[in-house]
């Protein structure tokens, strides 16, 4: 599985970056909104592990441009900050699950393999 891990801050995007790679996903890494549509403008990630707190684009517009372009792609939202109104926001986008910062490992893993193993099934 293509993974794509969207995050400003460099630390938390790279920690993130390593977990899934050590779980034996493809990963790549963008620090900005406009980084991210070019990249998948690019590459067709199967999933993008998404900071909702990007400094260049409000989160909604930029999933509603990965949508757009990859209409298949499957967005994890990751935040720091959340509210009730942000959840319900972001989930009426077509998500794929919301999650909040720090990051539980064990808990990603588990979507992670979830995700893959849905999409391995789609393919038989």
């Amino acid at each position: 599985m293509n993974i794509l891990v969207v995050d400003a801050d460099v630390s938390v995007r790279s920690s993130v970056a390593e977990f899934v790679e050590g779980w034996g996903y493809h990963v790549e890494t963008s620090g900005t909104a406009q980084n991210t549509i070019r990249q998948v403008k690019q590459t067709a990630f199967d999933l993008v592990l998404l900071d909702v707190s990007l400094p260049d684009m409000p989160a909604k517009e930029l999933i509603r441009t990965l949508k757009e372009l990859r209409p298949e792609i499957g967005v994890v939202t990751l935040t720091e900050h959340s509210t009730d109104e942000l959840e319900k926001e972001i989930r009426s986008l077509g998500i794929v699950f919301y999650m909040c910062k720090p990051v539980n490992g064990a808990a990603l893993k588990e979507i992670l393999d979830h995700i893959a193993k849905k999409k391995d099934m789609a393919v038989m």
